[in-house]
């Protein structure tokens, strides 16, 4: 059987739950009720885990419980243990405008804090789905990224989720190479601005 991860990079702690940096975890709660799957907390790894079997494959879904910062000390050990290569990190970026939805494989971390501790844990080669939470030049960077989604940013958020489940269930069962993954992802599932009405919105 063969292994593969999707990472949600977020804060635990209902003080973050509803914060723009937190998106990496509203994505994986969207796909536990989706798929079917529940969270249980690993005190090995420190990090909550759930998991699905797809024909030979089992997918497991990781929120670090150690903080942003230190998220790489959390997902290199677990996918080191598993042998995983197959992996995929969500995470926000102030470099996107809100609702765009990309994909990218390797490279910088754009400052990213939560992608700087991954890259210096297991390096830079894992494909990661990037949700444009776009800046703030009234509020400093901290104090955006931890700050709540407005109603307006949690719609359009709700209206990415079926997009962005789609595109990370068809990353885990294609066959392909990672670099062909990688173009199909970008020329299907890359979103910019989505403004659609959706019913996938449970809060």
């Amino acid at each position: 059987m063969s292994c593969f991860l999707v990472a949600g990079l977020g804060n635990p702690g209902a003080k973050y739950e509803n914060t723009r940096h937190n998106v990496g975890f509203m994505v994986l709660d969207f796909l536990s009720q989706e798929l079917g799957f529940t969270f249980n907390f690993d005190k090995k790894f420190n990090t909550q885990i759930g998991s699905i079997h797809i024909d030979s494959h089992k997918i497991f879904f990781l929120k670090p419980h150690t903080f942003m910062n230190l998220s790489g000390e959390s997902i290199a050990p677990f996918a080191r243990y598993f042998n995983i290569t197959r992996i995929l990190v969500i995470h926000d970026d102030l470099d996107l405008a809100f609702g765009d939805v990309r994909f990218k494989l390797g490279g910088s971390s754009g400052g990213h804090n939560g992608l700087k501790s991954i890259d210096k844990a297991m390096g830079e080669d894992y494909l990661r789905l990037r949700f444009g939470i776009g800046r703030n030049t009234q509020q400093d960077v901290v104090t955006y990224v931890l700050s709540d989604f407005s109603a307006e940013e949690k719609k359009q958020l709700c209206a990415t989720m079926p997009c962005m489940r789609d595109a990370i269930m068809y990353f885990y069962t294609t066959q392909e190479n990672t670099q062909q993954i990688l173009s199909i992802l970008q020329n299907r599932f890359t979103l910019r601005q989505s403004k659609i009405e959706s019913a996938y919105c449970k809060r």
